[in-house]
């Protein structure tokens, strides 16, 4: 005779023979239990995973929003609203110094575990976000040469200013952190008060004196004056320029003869040591910097320091006029951020500082090296010079962002594009705006919000 097996379970569950019925019961019972304690822990490994996201994204949020908003509102609106029906977990928010940790608590209702007399399943979650620097050197190397006249000089330093406010808002950045700035053109201004230095040569003023003769015109006339325009270039840019002309009738000629007497004057600018010594970052007495006399250059540099104020007044000084030649600049970065000579300010590179370069500029190089001095026209060099000491400046152990603003040029776009450490840290900004948009963005990744647990 065929039977089902629902008959037969019928049959089996109504045996008493041997305790039958009382056995199938509890197998039933634990069968029943191992399927639901599947179906609840995979219920409450769901929530447990969505409540987990949602405490991360609310802690990051609060870290990023340390000082303008209250941490508890801004966790609460993140986790509350991934919080699933039956569930009321209880929230604790710790904020200390610069950290920001939630701690959620709650028991998960179960289903089928409830027949083996489990009704709940207990979660926790613990979140850190963590914001600041931490232990770091951070050194804005930035173009002040003449095609950064007017607007664009006033709107790199709004952006500067304010790289350097959010950095110090950082928790505990006073005792973590130090700044530098190198403002450069063709060539670095390191100071006057380095005259003296052993890793200095040629700094000192001096004064020729010689009879010399020369012709003068004191009959010349200067008739029929009329205005023209043209084209003139301020660091490479293109620019409409006007001028008076004039018909001129010289006249006799007279000489003269005197003393004549010609100044040599060091106004802080370097230049360059030869070949490799100009991509080195260390400089000594025996292998020192030449000083550059009689030219002009940009403000002095900032070497690291925490003192906001000597940043700000750096910062609000710069000027816009000369050159461009971006190695020196970048060089003079990193030897503010070594820990050799000529400073050795820099902490070691031994990974426990972070070190940080901002390289900004609007526009390609139109000088190069001649060594000692900057007044080539051999623009291939300066850009093969720029990308060797980046590419230097980089294996040391440096973190490069480099901001190219308002730059036409796709050859220094693609070397300033390179010359960061990871595609994302370069910035291509068009307006002033934008500049200023990147380095607060910068400031931001360098406070470097993070999970820590």
């Amino acid at each position: 005779m065929k039977m089902s097996f629902g008959s037969f379970i019928r049959r089996f569950a109504g045996d008493s023979g041997g305790n039958i019925a009382m056995t199938f019961g509890l197998v039933t019972t634990v069968l029943i239990g191992l399927a639901g304690a599947a179906v609840d822990y995979s219920t409450t490994a769901r929530i447990r995973s969505k409540l987990q996201a949602a405490v991360d994204s609310g802690v990051l949020a609060a870290a990023l929003s340390f000082y303008t908003a209250n941490p508890d509102t801004i966790v609460h609106a993140h986790v509350d609203r991934s919080i699933p029906n039956g569930i009321t977990p209880t929230i604790t928010i710790a904020k200390t110094d610069n950290r920001i940790t939630a701690t959620l608590a709650s028991d998960v209702p179960t289903t089928l575990l409830g027949v083996v007399g489990i009704s709940s399943l207990p979660i926790r979650i613990t979140s850190t976000a963590v914001y600041g620097t931490g232990n770091a050197e951070v050194i804005l190397v930035l173009d002040t040469t003449g095609s950064m006249a007017g607007s664009k000089i006033g709107g790199l330093q709004q952006a500067a200013n304010d790289f350097v406010t959010t950095l110090f808002s950082s928790p505990n950045a006073a005792n973590s952190l130090k700044i530098g700035i190198v403002p450069f053109t063709d060539y670095v201004n390191i100071g006057t008060q380095y005259r003296t230095a052993s890793w200095v040569y040629g700094a000192s003023d001096y004064s020729t004196t010689s009879n010399q003769c020369w012709d003068t015109y004191p009959s010349a006339t200067y008739t029929n004056p009329r205005p023209r325009s043209g084209t003139c270039y301020n660091d490479g840019v293109p620019y409409t320029c006007t001028w008076t002309d004039y018909d001129v009738t010289p006249g006799a000629a007279v000489q003269q003869c005197g003393p004549v007497t010609s100044n040599f004057t060091w106004n802080g600018c370097v230049g360059s040591r030869a070949s490799p010594l100009d991509l080195s970052d260390t400089v000594t007495a025996t292998n020192p910097v030449p000083a550059i006399l009689n030219v002009g250059c940009s403000a002095p540099l900032q070497r690291l320091t925490n003192d906001r104020n000597a940043l700000k007044t750096k910062i609000d000084g710069l000027v816009a006029n000369g050159n461009t030649y971006i190695a020196p600049g970048v060089l003079w970065g990193w030897r503010l951020l070594s820990p050799n000579q000529p400073f050795a300010d820099g902490a070691a590179f031994d990974g426990k500082t972070r070190k940080i370069m901002v390289v900004m500029t609007d526009g390609a190089n139109t000088k190069s090296p001649n060594y000692p001095d900057h007044e080539g026209g051999d623009v291939a060099l300066a850009n093969e010079l720029t990308t060797k000491t980046c590419a230097n400046v980089k294996s040391a152990g440096i973190e490069v962002y480099s901001v190219a603003f308002s730059v036409t040029d796709t050859t220094i776009k693609t070397i300033l594009a390179n010359c960061a450490s990871v595609p994302p840290n370069y910035y291509d900004s068009t307006t002033v705006s934008d500049l200023q948009a990147a380095f607060q963005k910068i400031a931001n990744d360098i406070n470097n919000v993070r999970l820590t647990n």
